[in-house]
């Protein structure tokens, strides 16, 4: 018994975030499997075109905006702490005559 040594597949303190990581993967999969599940109570409970394509469009935003969450983090951070700073909007281009 002197001799047995125990090797961890990962160091203890790692356990944690290998759990939310994990736990994180699990969530993105059951979110797209719910607004898909979602969309197709949609159709069935109406049983029209309309509904069908209402709540594809309705996918398609969902997973759009979830897709983008990283940019429009930045993009919100930016414009929060650069409240002071007075720049101009974009304009459009003049118009050729």
């Amino acid at each position: 018994m002197s001799g047995t040594r125990v090797v961890l597949a990962a160091p203890i303190k790692e356990i944690g975030d290998h759990l939310f990581s994990m736990a994180g993967d699990w969530g993105e999969k059951a979110l797209m499997v719910v607004i898909l599940f979602s969309v197709v109570i949609a159709v069935a409970s109406k049983m029209s075109v309309k509904a069908g394509i209402g709540a594809l469009i309705g996918l398609v935003v969902c997973v759009g905006l979830y897709g983008a969450k990283d940019q429009l983090a930045t993009a919100f951070k930016d414009e929060i702490a650069n409240v002071g700073t007075s720049t101009t909007a974009p304009s459009a281009p003049p118009a050729d005559k």
